[in-house]
């Protein structure tokens, strides 16, 4: 039997920043306290897109989930290799492409890299959120701060220059039903290689969707370091089957299902700019259909209690 785990944060205020169960949080303070260096993707307000960036004291910033690609900067990525060859431990989260990229670099430095790669639904192009972003904001310059979630509520909030401009939840959000339902992704997520059960990192963390309590965290570790740094990391483990876990594919067994409408989206952003082309896409279907998305929830719980029982 192959294991797994639901894993949690033992701390209500660091679950409650967290998308998942905070367990990243967890793991990256491990690894700082033994001297080592955390690199993960986090929102650059200044810059108003997520990049992959380092620290050595705080990964707070690093919480939460973030729907778009995170640039690589060749800085962020020479301090990596910096920080390796000075011997200092090195944990790596991200999606599994951009941990594949760092195969290299793990073999070089076995034991000393751990990467950890993310369940993966997709990303969305940073030009199409930035485009959104300054819809939302009326074209306002200066800091903007984005949020896709508050736990497990899936719920889009941006703040310009301080203020909160916009605050909905997926079934009102434009770039939340886009992206959830997969209509505006980056085509090559379609046909990721990634998704599934051959991982590419040290340990897979995602939501152990189907799990109690909710909101936990799945923590598949495949390497005696990740599982060590997960033994050790202060997280609240609960094992589990790995099959509890594959009741929902989409990241793990396959990738997400390119819908119907994304040709229509296509054709629509090929004349208009992002914001006009999703809505013109997913039309009514915005914020207007409670019943639609009670019956994909009930086909949802649905679907893991056949397999459960199967």
């Amino acid at each position: 039997m192959i294991k797994c785990y639901a894993a949690w944060n033992p701390s209500d205020e660091d679950r409650k920043g967290s998308a998942s169960g905070g367990v990243a949080t967890l793991l990256a303070r491990s690894v700082i306290s033994r001297g080592g260096v955390y690199f993960g993707a986090r929102w650059d307000s200044s810059q108003r897109r997520a990049v992959i960036a380092w620290t050595e004291k705080d990964p707070e910033k690093f919480r939460g989930s973030l729907y778009v690609l995170a640039d690589f900067p060749r800085e962020t990525w020479q301090a990596l290799e910096a920080f390796l060859k000075a011997g200092r431990k090195v944990l790596f989260v991200g999606i599994p492409c951009q941990v594949a990229a760092l195969n290299a670099l793990r073999r070089q430095f076995p034991g000393q890299l751990i990467c950890a790669d993310l369940l993966c639904h997709g990303t969305c192009a940073p030009e199409d959120l930035s485009a959104e972003l300054a819809f939302l904001t009326s074209g306002a310059e200066g800091a903007v701060e984005v949020s896709f979630r508050e736990g497990p509520l899936f719920r889009m909030a941006v703040w310009s220059n301080g203020m909160r401009v916009s605050c909905k939840k997926a079934a009102q959000s434009a770039y939340l039903r886009g992206y959830l339902e997969g209509v505006t992704l980056r085509e090559a997520c379609y046909h990721c290689p990634f998704a599934s059960l051959d991982r590419t990192g040290d340990i897979t963390l995602g939501d152990f969707i189907g799990a109690e309590p909710r909101n936990a965290s799945f923590a598949w570790p495949h390497t005696p370091e990740a599982e060590t740094l997960l033994y050790q990391c202060g997280a609240v483990l609960q094992e589990h089957p790995l099959e509890d876990r594959l009741s929902y594919r989409p990241g793990i067994l396959e990738p997400t299902s390119r819908p119907k409408e994304r040709d229509a989206f296509l054709r629509a952003r090929a004349r208009l700019p992002f914001p006009s082309a999703v809505r013109r896409t997913l039309g009514f279907r915005i914020g207007t259909d409670p019943l639609r998305q009670a019956w994909k929830w009930l086909h949802h719980q649905a679907h893991i209690l056949k397999n459960a029982l199967s």
